[in-house]
């Protein structure tokens, strides 16, 4: 199992948008906004492709200019 907080970045970015995208075998939850910076997510993944996937899918969403990952588990 992996697990991340995950800042994504970019303007007018919406909450709803990022629980709105399908991830497949893995999940998110919208931990909230971080005024200044964009919206924090919580992934977890079973494993590693399914979790770069989901980066993948977010770094696609319109009016998302970048990802950082704040914090990685990985393990049962």
């Amino acid at each position: 199992m992996i697990q991340s907080l995950i800042l994504i970045e970019g303007k007018n970015v919406s909450i709803e948008t990022l629980r709105s995208v399908s991830l497949g075998n893995a999940k998110q939850l919208v931990v909230g906004n971080a005024p200044g910076f964009g919206v924090i997510l919580h992934i977890a993944a079973e494993a590693p492709v399914d979790f770069n996937n989901a980066l993948s899918e977010f770094a696609q969403v319109p009016g998302v200019t970048g990802l950082m990952t704040l914090a990685l588990r990985t393990g049962e």
